[in-house]
């Protein structure tokens, strides 16, 4: 088939809707299917587009065609943003500030805000860039050291966790203390003993979606979620153990060999152990959260004492009819001393109080 000759309406056609859409020139595509609408599944690399690309060649105007790529506009950023940017340069990644910055915590280092913040920082002076210490190389755990790159590692691991844009002074509270949390040594020790990346993080993750809404925990406490985090992780080293045996036993029926009794007995013995492990698990979480629940029980109920006796001091009813009742104790009181001191010497004696004792309490 020949290349087709394009007739002057359809010319006028292109013409047309290029000038109408100057500012977002159509593809080559799309003006092949406008010229000719009878031909179904047409496209730019047809013999109907290369008539349409001629054309416009004639007319010194370049058509964009599908395969070309246009690259997506930079993140552009106000001078609030660019000062979180550089406070936080040396303590962030470029990723990370982009999540925090967008509130999006699914962007990655190929997202175009990731690659603006990138752009950013490669402008600012190299004392204020993030400097990899030789521990970082190493793959040291680094805790995080204030609000906002805690609030990072929260968005991480929890579902809807904080929203940056509407976070309250209660939440500004449970960071700081996840902060204090992350810094402990027993916390930093267990996680150093974890050499697979994937431990870590398991561990890490565990750890945060418990304490990170938990701002009254005692070092006790926290001691205990770490270990609660470690089961996590153990639980999880049991079942890929399962899953290795399980595969092994698999491949043992496929080839209608016997399987060795010893596959067997770990399988079981594993099995065994998973169970267990989780048992502790669910046991260790009821009591934190019994004991934690109590805890704030009797603090509400401490505090609501103490707030009913302000109020009921503060309300002049309340304040007056307190003190009336200790007039009539104080007369009461005066009239039975009364009594008293008309006894003998030695009854008096042998109670040995004076009025004013009796009186003042």
């Amino acid at each position: 088939m020949n290349e087709p000759v394009l007739n002057e309406d359809q010319q006028a056609l292109i013409i047309k809707t290029w000038n109408d859409k100057k500012e977002n020139p159509p593809s080559l595509q799309e003006l092949t299917q406008l010229v000719f609408p009878e031909i179904p599944n047409i496209d730019g690399r047809s013999l109907y587009g290369k008539a349409v690309k001629k054309f416009l060649a004639s007319r010194d105007l370049k058509v964009k065609t599908k395969s070309e790529y246009t690259p997506k506009d930079r993140a552009e950023f106000t001078q609030e943003q660019k000062d979180f940017i550089t406070n936080n340069a040396s303590m962030m990644t470029a990723v990370d500030l982009a999540r925090s910055l967008f509130n999006n915590y699914t962007l990655s280092n190929l997202s175009i805000e990731s690659r603006s913040v990138e752009e950013y920082l490669n402008t600012l002076p190299k004392q204020v860039k993030a400097i990899q210490t030789e521990e970082e190389l190493q793959g040291d755990y680094k805790p995080p050291k204030n609000q906002e790159r805690a609030m990072v590692r929260v968005n991480k691991y929890v579902l809807d966790g904080i929203d940056k844009d509407k976070i309250s002074a209660k939440q500004k509270k449970e960071l700081t203390s996840l902060i204090s949390y992350l810094h402990t040594y027993r916390f930093l020790h267990q996680i150093g003993t974890y050499v697979e990346p994937v431990d870590r993080e398991l561990f890490e993750s565990s750890f945060i979606r418990y304490a990170y809404d938990k701002s009254d925990l005692t070092q006790e406490e926290v001691d205990q979620y770490i270990i609660l985090a470690t089961e996590v992780v153990i639980s999880s080293n049991i079942q890929e153990t399962i899953q290795t045996l399980q595969e092994q036993i698999n491949m043992e029926m496929d080839s209608g060999q016997k399987i060795p009794m010893v596959l067997v007995e770990a399988v079981t013995s594993a099995r065994t152990e998973y169970n267990q492990c989780v048992g502790r698990q669910q046991k260790l979480l009821n009591d934190l959260k019994v004991k934690r629940s109590e805890r704030m029980q009797k603090q509400v109920k401490d505090n609501a004492s103490i707030l009913n006796l302000v109020l009921m001091w503060k309300d002049e009813e309340s304040r007056s009819e307190m003190l009336k009742m200790a007039d009539m104790r104080r007369e009461v009181l005066k009239d039975e001393i009364g009594r008293l001191s008309s006894m003998d010497d030695i009854k008096a004696r042998i109670f040995g109080l004076t009025e004013e004792e009796v009186l003042d309490g």
